[in-house]
């Protein structure tokens, strides 16, 4: 009964994928039909669906994908439904690195935009978890808190560094999330990211579902936590950086998705991976067509529109916690 119904709950995001992929790709200043792909006229519009639009689509899809994955492991290593990488500071710190790191000199080619970001969303993530550790182990509360409060510290950081150098508008992408310069070398590099992390999941997924449970309880069952969460911390990382190189500072998506995924098909870690991949494709496609269609020609920033929906779900699961707590 479980499997037709993750069977289905997948089949209907994939046709929401497609769905939504042809209106990103169709959608803009200037609407164009999609068949314009596969047509043997070389027209203006036809390049500009190729050269601007594809790579646009295909990333955001990419991008929704490796942020709902890596909040989706974080809530699970951290035992916190409100854990997200933007939330604690990992897309934070990946920014203010690329940001860094051009300001020195370092020209942000694809390549150094990988190890850059990477090196920054490692060490934020180090940070938080170095302020959530205690002698009991990994305190969900200290870990929220605190990455709240060095998330805003490192994003404050990068808003400084943009003015001090007056950088802003080249690093608009970066500070309010966008794909509008994205190319298909950056696609590349997001298939392989996604790749990485989908094989890395893979082959630990047993392990990484059993940390839904304390130390010894997953130690019994034949996990390693130590090892496990080493592993899971690698592909957040890994995650969120690409996310960051490409798409910038884009937060909240891996709040909302992995809950609306647990509440639609509540089931382990595992099971629930390729809903979340999906619905986060879908999310962000959804998210960019709004951002460059809805007060064209100008662009909306995408952290503000996903904020704006992660805000109103944080709210909503606020008010029925506290729903809960009443009736209790």
């Amino acid at each position: 009964m479980k499997i037709a119904r993750l069977a289905r709950l997948n089949l209907l995001l994939v046709i929401l994928l497609i769905v939504v992929f042809i209106l990103n790709l169709a959608g803009g200043v200037h609407w164009y039909a999609p068949s314009l792909l596969w047509q043997s006229q070389h027209t203006l519009a036809q390049q500009i669906m190729w050269s601007i639009r594809l790579p646009r689509a295909l990333a955001a899809a990419l991008v929704g994908a490796l942020l709902a994955l890596s909040g989706q492991l974080m809530q699970t290593l951290s035992k916190n439904p409100i854990a997200d990488p933007s939330i604690l500071g990992v897309n934070a710190g990946a920014m203010l690195a690329l940001m860094l790191g051009s300001v020195a000199g370092i020209t942000l080619s694809v390549i150094n935009t990988i190890w850059l970001s990477i090196v920054g969303a490692t060490l934020a993530f180090v940070v938080v978890l170095m302020l959530a550790m205690t002698r009991q182990g990994l305190d969900p509360l200290r870990f929220i808190l605190g990455g709240t409060v060095f998330s805003g510290f490192v994003s404050c950081l990068a808003y400084a560094v943009s003015l001090l150098t007056n950088t802003t508008m080249q690093f608009r992408n970066l500070l309010v999330g966008g794909f509008s310069d994205t190319t298909f070398k950056q696609v590349i590099f997001l298939v392989v990211g996604l790749f990485v992390v989908t094989l890395m999941i893979t082959f630990n997924r047993k392990s990484l579902t059993l940390m839904v449970f304390d130390d010894a309880t997953a130690r019994s069952l034949g996990a390693r936590p130590g090892l496990t969460r080493a592993i899971g911390a690698l592909v957040i990382v890994i995650s969120a950086g690409c996310s960051v190189a490409v798409a910038g500072n884009i937060g909240f998506v891996g709040l909302g998705i992995p809950a609306i995924i647990h509440y639609l098909h509540p089931d382990s870690l595992e099971r629930n991976i390729l809903p979340n991949l999906l619905l986060g494709a879908v999310f962000m496609l959804l998210i960019d067509f709004v951002a460059k269609t809805l007060v064209a020609p100008t662009e909306l920033p995408l952290a503000a529109l996903s904020a704006i929906c992660g805000g109103a779900f944080l709210l909503i699961v606020i008010a029925r916690e506290g729903q809960v707590l009443t009736d209790e």
